[in-house]
């Protein structure tokens, strides 16, 4: 009855929360870019070598001439790098992401080390907590944008390109970035994500931008000018993976809430994997397949389906933003493409390298 009253419980999470619109970069298939969402998931994998890349592009018909958002992210974990410890694990990780969006190609990079360490409260139960900390650019082009300093009512269109536009110091600057946060796993004591006993919890909190770096393109910060610090985000989140015992099928559902100075989002959904096929037991040639059909909500926002294959070591899954939101009179409905890729070494339908749980290695 618990694996079924925790299951309800994270659902009944995400109807306690309202929605608006979150300033960081974000993925609607938010546990495949788990570095973005909480650094205490390094590590946290079934395997020794885990990399993820991330693509997504949206609100391409509003913003127009093909400049919607285009977010490209990148991410390698290991998963422990000290061999004798055996009830513990140190896991370091490298991310990066560049983001660019509209007519002025307003553009984000940021550049991550992440850090993170576990400790094994038990056989099933382990707490971690990560550190991350890297360096970010934004910048943005102005050569192509009209300033109300440009309006000149003697010209038929009444912009004067002569005119100077707005004086801003620099069309780049760069700060230091720092995050944190912990997160509890629970898994049963099979090593398999495939098997029928399967069963794990992961629910985590973290906080970004710790140190709250200026943002502004006017070179020193003013503090008169309000909202030039970039806001923390705080993140909370939980995932179930759920075998149904006697059936080729698990159920995973999850949720994220993120929470950013005046901005709040919730998203929530479910996704039913069906077990194509295992590893053969002996030989190793036949390599174990998953089919994953489901869909997310980001609440008053879009509705997300999307499809994930898992073959092996490898997972692709191709989502689409369907937008509900006062924004379809512009969109149309149409929102966002996003895809993500998954490597994990050794190949997790054969049991990894280790349960998840990384009680034992």
């Amino acid at each position: 009855m618990f694996k079924i009253y925790f299951i309800s419980a994270v659902f009944l999470l995400t109807l306690l929360a309202s929605n608006c619109f979150a300033q960081d970069i974000h993925f609607s298939q938010f546990y495949e870019s788990p570095l973005t969402m909480n650094p205490a998931l390094c590590g946290l994998f079934n395997g020794d070598e885990y990399v993820e890349l991330n693509y997504k592009n949206q609100w391409g018909s509003v913003m127009g001439s093909g400049y919607g958002y285009n977010t490209v992210a990148a991410a390698g974990e290991i998963h422990n790098i000290i061999k004798n410890w055996k009830n513990a694990y140190l896991s370091p990780g490298f991310s990066v992401y560049s983001d660019k969006s509209g007519d002025a190609k307003v553009g984000v990079t940021e550049i991550n080390l992440t850090v993170a360490s576990g400790v094994s409260i038990d056989s099933r139960n382990t707490l971690a907590a990560g550190l991350q900390g890297g360096w970010g650019e934004h910048s943005i082009t102005t050569s192509g944008l009209e300033w109300g300093s440009q309006y000149n009512p003697a010209t038929s269109s009444g912009y004067d390109p002569n005119l100077p536009g707005d004086p801003m110091s620099g069309n780049s600057f760069s700060y230091a970035d720092f995050s944190g946060g912990i997160t509890w796993n629970y898994v049963t004591a099979s090593t398999k994500m495939v098997s029928n006993d399967y069963f794990r919890i992961n629910a985590g909190a973290a906080v970004f931008h710790i140190n709250q770096p200026d943002q502004t393109f006017y070179g020193t910060y003013d503090p008169s000018m309000a909202g030039v610090k970039l806001y923390m985000r705080w993140v909370g989140h939980a995932l179930v993976e759920y075998s149904i015992p006697n059936s080729n099928m698990q159920l995973i559902p999850s949720v994220v809430y993120y929470l950013q100075g005046p901005a709040q989002e919730t998203d929530f959904g479910l996704k039913v994997r069906y077990i194509l096929r295992q590893d053969s037991k002996y030989t190793g040639y036949v390599k174990g397949a998953a089919l994953d059909l489901g869909g997310y909500y980001r609440v008053g926002d879009a509705f997300i389906p999307m499809v994930q294959v898992e073959f092996s070591n490898y997972a692709i899954g191709i989502s689409y933003d369907v937008n509900v939101s006062s924004l379809t009179t512009a969109t149309s409905g149409a929102g966002g493409f996003e895809i993500s890729l998954r490597f994990i070494n050794p190949n997790p339908f054969s049991g990894g390298a280790h349960p998840v749980t990384h009680s034992k290695f």
